[in-house]
């Protein structure tokens, strides 16, 4: 089954950019639209606001992704870490704190 395709009217010198854009990513205009698309939508960029905007948004997602890392670590650390070395920390202090079974004598 073909795809069907549709039209929409854009400015002269628009289309024109257009073409130029398609020709240097070796891409038809289909390709090229849904791949500019895409990208707005994945990384939520609105091309309408100013940039600085996109980039305050970018940071904020990239620190809501650090605390979500740093959560994780700390889980790790009382989850993991904390109890293994507590564990640890009994087996070696126990073997410290046990008397000897049978100490030697010297006979002088």
């Amino acid at each position: 089954m073909s795809k069907r395709f549709s039209r929409i009217n854009f400015h002269t010198e628009t289309v024109e950019r257009f073409k130029k854009y398609a020709l240097a990513n070796d891409a038809n205009y289909t390709e090229t639209l849904e791949a500019i698309l895409d990208f707005f939508e994945q990384y939520s960029i609105n091309p309408f606001e100013p940039f600085d905007d996109s980039k305050q948004r970018l940071e904020a997602l990239i620190n809501k992704r650090m605390d979500g890392v740093e959560a994780i670590l700390r889980r790790i650390e009382n989850e993991q870490t904390k109890p293994t070395k507590a564990l640890l920390d009994r087996l070696f202090n126990q073997q410290e704190e046990e008397q000897p079974k049978f100490v030697e004598r010297k006979l002088k």
